[in-house]
């Protein structure tokens, strides 16, 4: 009988949920996933004014992270990059179309090409919800700098606008993770983004003011660096 109770014991012990690595230690992870990008407005001053908005494709959001996670709250700095293809061009106000390439008048481009992206560089705090041993929410948000950099055609012979600016950008986040094992989790994230002020100059020195915002829904995995807490001894066999 005695050696019964002991056996149950250490099984119970054994089939214990195990204390996982996360509070109190680093992390890694990277994340990655589709994008969308608001349509940018562009205020367009200088030898010609006016308004010139950009639609663009579906694009994709990729980022690695390092943080630590206190207990309920962690803070992790990010890099990310994100990119989308245009997918057509409008403007009230003529447009050189490329050195030697002439002007078109104001209207809608929905051949135009080229590319929106940002490489961003963000410190994030985030607040977690829920048992470690589970399923768990966070929210949260980031501020830092983003390199916003457009390249815009209306032809296949040269760009109308390619240039760059590196501005403010702060971001909003929202989603779950689950651990796989002792030390991985998988993560589900929301995140919006928002760049203000960008200046970028095309070929004819005209300015172009507008701003840089995207909503991306991302998957990813983290590995926790901590160890899991030892389990608890077995209860004393009884006499």
């Amino acid at each position: 009988m005695r050696k019964l109770a002991i056996v149950l014991a250490l099984a119970s012990t054994a089939l214990a949920s195990p204390a996982l690595a996360r509070d109190k230690s680093w992390y890694v992870g990277i994340e990655g996933g589709g994008m969308i990008v608001e349509d940018i407005d562009y205020d367009v001053t200088g030898t010609r004014t006016g308004v010139a908005t950009v639609d663009h494709d579906y694009g994709y959001d990729v980022d690695g992270v390092m943080g630590y996670d206190f207990g309920g709250f962690r803070l992790e700095t990010e890099v990310g990059y994100r990119r989308a293809t245009v997918d057509g061009y409008s403007s009230t106000t003529l447009t050189n179309t490329g050195i030697g390439a002439g002007t078109v008048p104001a209207g809608s481009y929905s051949y135009a090409g080229g590319s929106t992206s940002a490489l961003s560089f963000m410190l994030n705090g985030l607040l977690d919800f829920g048992a470690d041993d589970g399923i768990q929410g966070f929210v949260g948000g980031g501020v830092g700098v983003a390199r916003v950099k457009a390249n815009y055609a209306l032809n296949n012979r040269a760009d109308f606008l390619n240039d760059s600016d590196t501005v403010f950008a702060w971001q909003a986040l929202a989603g779950i993770r689950a651990p796989l094992t002792d030390h991985i989790d998988a993560t589900l994230k929301y995140r919006f983004f928002n760049a203000e002020n960008v200046k970028l100059v095309d070929v004819a020195n005209n300015t172009h003011d507008g701003r840089f915002r995207s909503h991306s829904l991302l998957g990813g995995v983290a590995y926790n660096f901590g160890e899991p807490a030892a389990p608890p001894p077995p209860p004393p066999p009884p006499p």
